[in-house]
Formats: structure tokens, sequence, C-alpha cells
């Protein structure tokens, strides 16, 4: 794929586009935008579990993530098919792969973020191989909402939100969604 400026790349399933997603869409944007860039997302169709046997509920429709995902401001969407020979990537030849690709200015993922074979590269891990390779990384901070009795600190996460509509909790999936106590 051929970008007319280097892209810096939000990385991530953003499967529900809650709060947490929107935070690093935002963060990409906003990066882009100071320094000229093409602000684009990198993520999968398919939730990557799905290759391993597991089928996670479908938080939002495909057609319709990628639609918010453009009026949240990316100008590119890369959808990558997650592949058995993908899954295996250590990370150091994950973030290569998308190097040689996309030759990207930056990356931005949330601090919960894992990527490679097993998962076994965190956001730190990241920013480590990115700076090697002479790329910023922005992580941005995980995202909580209050909870009924006051207290913070319950993360939204789309297993969170998944869990309240397997429950048949639509109301509760529906406040995290929008980032609402719960």
């Amino acid at each position: 794929m051929e970008f007319k400026k280097r892209p810096v790349l939000a990385l991530g399933t953003f499967d529900g586009l809650h709060p947490g997603h929107r935070a690093v869409i935002a963060a990409c944007a906003q990066k882009a935008a100071e320094a000229g860039l093409c602000p684009a997302v990198y993520t999968f169709r398919e939730n990557p579990k799905a290759l391993f046997g597991q089928k996670p509920l479908e938080i939002m429709p495909w057609e319709e993530k990628i639609a918010r995902l453009l009026m949240l401001g990316m100008q590119t969407v890369i959808c990558e098919r997650f592949t058995r020979e993908l899954s295996l990537l250590s990370p150091e030849e994950f973030v290569d792969c998308l190097c040689r690709k996309y030759s990207p200015a930056a990356f931005v993922c949330g601090e919960d973020y894992t990527f490679g074979a097993g998962g076994r590269g965190t956001s730190e891990t990241l920013c480590f191989l990115a700076a090697q390779r002479g790329i910023e990384t922005l992580i941005v901070p995980t995202v909580t909402v209050n909870t009924k009795d006051g207290f913070s600190g319950e993360k939204v996460s789309s297993t969170l939100i998944r869990d309240a509509l397997e429950k048949g909790d639509g109301e509760k999936a529906a406040k995290l969604l929008r980032g609402e106590a719960i």
C-alpha cells in the first residue's frame, strides 16, 4: 500500500470502538495532524482469537466499524487478514513486517496492546523495537469508568462489553461503549 504521506499507524483490533479505542484513534489523528502525516489504522477484520477456535461475540458490524473509523479522522484503514503465518511472527518480525509494508512515521497503541506470537509483544516492547528502527511510539493510557458506588478504575474493554452482552445486560454494554459510569 502506497501513502502520499508517511502514516501514523494506530494498532489494535478496535472491535467495539469503545472510549479506550477512541482515545487511541484521537491520539493517532492528533499526531498525524501535528506532523502533516497520514492517520491510519492497522487492524484485522476478524478477531485474531477466531484463528484459534474461539468465536468472540461481534460488538460492532465490520462495515459500521470502518465507517466510524473514517468519521473519527482516519484517512486509511488497513485490514490485514489474520493468518496462521502472521500469528507465528515474533514481535520483532511483526514490527519489521509493518515497517517494510507501510514505512510508518509513528505507532499509536493502548497500554494493554499485545502482538506477535502468543501475544508476547507488549506496548513497551513496541516502544523498544520501534525506537531501534527510528520510529516514535505513543502509548495511550487505559480508559476507566466510574462504578455506581463512585469508585474509579473499571477498565473499559471489549471483553467487559462482550461479557455484559452475553449476560443480556445491554444497558451496561451501552454505558461502557459511551464511557458512562456503570
